[in-house]
């Protein structure tokens, strides 16, 4: 069996190339689906397609790992609001648009009142609203009510970015 499915490395190769587009991703998807494959050889049965067995393991393996990548970079707010940001990965070079944008949020954030602009910092810099509650001493539907409405207000600044 090991051998039939070592003998599909070449089509498998080049199905894991056209979907990650990037050789080493392809790689590593290669030796996932075929690690799966030699895991799972229990679960084949002789009168399938072990082609297309193979196939479906490599797809659902990629499908599987873009989910995760996506959801890596996804952060869910626990919040009443409930809010969803998606952070793209970096391609590492900062753009004279994008650090301009940084700079200009970066202001807006620092002229909100401090009421709003202290629980809301702390937040981005990743304290629980319990947390934030205790440091600036007042009840946590205060920090939540105040974090809302920071991002109100620089919703409102900032509404041509939208």
């Amino acid at each position: 069996m090991n051998k039939q499915i070592v003998a599909f490395n070449d089509k498998l190769n080049g199905l894991a190339l056209k979907l990650t587009r990037n050789y080493e991703d392809a790689q590593d998807l290669l030796h996932d689906t075929l690690l799966k494959a030699f895991t799972n050889t229990e679960k084949f049965t002789e009168k399938s397609n072990l082609g297309g067995w193979l196939v479906t393991i490599m797809k659902n393996t990629f499908i599987n790992n873009y989910r995760r990548k996506k959801k890596a970079h996804t952060i869910f707010d626990e919040s009443e609001e409930s809010y969803h940001l998606y952070i793209p990965v970096s391609t590492g070079k900062i753009s004279p648009e994008s650090e301009y944008s940084y700079n200009e949020l970066n202001n807006g954030i620092n002229n909100l009142d401090e009421e709003f602009r202290n629980p809301f910092k702390m937040y981005l810099d990743g304290f629980k609203y319990k947390e934030i509650a205790q440091e600036i001493n007042v009840p946590i539907g205060t920090v939540k009510s105040r974090i809302f409405q920071a991002r109100q207000l620089l919703s409102e600044k900032f509404k041509d970015y939208k």
